[in-house]
């Protein structure tokens, strides 16, 4: 509760900053808003001249994509900027301050910023999700919804792990801006190839969405699961709940590893 009440507090100055440039955040929202929904009707083009995709209609796939960007925008709410970010700070010296805070520098970097370009994202997933669900015969009894509960937390977790693990990169790279773009980018990044399923890719995609860079536990799987969908490995549709503790885990003891045996780059 102090957390969320502090959170609360930084963001009202965060945001108190940028309405300084009002016109400026006003359209970053319309220019964000205008590009997801250039997306959703590039998809709903492709269905309405493809009636399905490997067996899935418009709307389960619908539904696929916007339960995963769902926790996505929720993950970049807090995650996104900082990482992004990281490679400058390092680079400039900036990231020294962190450290002197009276708080870890990673709660810090969380909590002094809001990522509100993700808004427009998050809206519009909430929307196309409702719209989906409309026309999906999925049975919602207390076991499905606890399992989809469970599920979508796990992707939080494994979208933040990821998103972590890309910045913390900067510890030893310095600049990793394209690697974080690379891995969590949503308009051209390899997060972009989990908005459809993963059996439309070949085998070494499909292999690196699961093993390597799980995306696909955060939507095709459980998802697939859900819909009665004839899954290669269907056991999968059950381990998200471990691929997140898993990759939390590694996030954490990387991102630790990496504060430990850092080394000022500033002048």
């Amino acid at each position: 509760m102090y957390l969320l009440k502090m959170y609360r507090h930084f963001v009202i100055i965060y945001m108190k900053g940028k309405l300084a440039y009002h016109f400026s955040l006003v359209f970053e929202l319309i220019a964000n808003t205008i590009q997801i929904g250039i997306y959703f009707a590039g998809f709903l083009a492709i269905f309405h001249n493809f009636g399905n995709i490997a067996g899935w209609t418009q709307n389960e796939v619908l539904f696929m994509f916007t339960t995963s960007w769902l926790t996505y925008s929720l993950s970049c709410f807090f995650f996104w900027s900082p990482m992004k970010d990281m490679g400058e700070l390092i680079r400039t010296g900036k990231f020294d301050l962190y450290l002197t805070r009276p708080i870890g520098p990673m709660l810090y970097m969380v909590l002094q910023q809001f990522q509100y370009t993700f808004i427009p994202r998050l809206v519009l997933s909430v929307i196309f999700w409702v719209y989906s669900m409309r026309s999906l015969s999925i049975e919602w009894t207390a076991g499905s919804l606890m399992f989809y509960a469970v599920n979508m937390v796990s992707s939080f977790v494994i979208f933040s792990a990821i998103t972590i693990f890309t910045g913390t990169i900067s510890f030893w790279t310095i600049k990793s801006e394209e690697i974080v773009s690379l891995l969590t980018n949503n308009n051209y990044g390899l997060k972009n190839y989990t908005d459809y399923p993963i059996t439309i890719y070949g085998k070494g995609i499909g292999f690196l969405l699961t093993f390597v860079i799980p995306y696909a536990f955060t939507g095709y799987y459980p998802v697939g699961h859900l819909l009665g969908k004839s899954l290669s490995h269907p056991e999968y549709a059950y381990l998200s709940p471990f691929v997140a503790l898993i990759a939390g885990v590694a996030a954490y003891l990387l991102w630790n590893y990496g504060l430990k045996h850092y080394n000022s780059a500033g002048a």
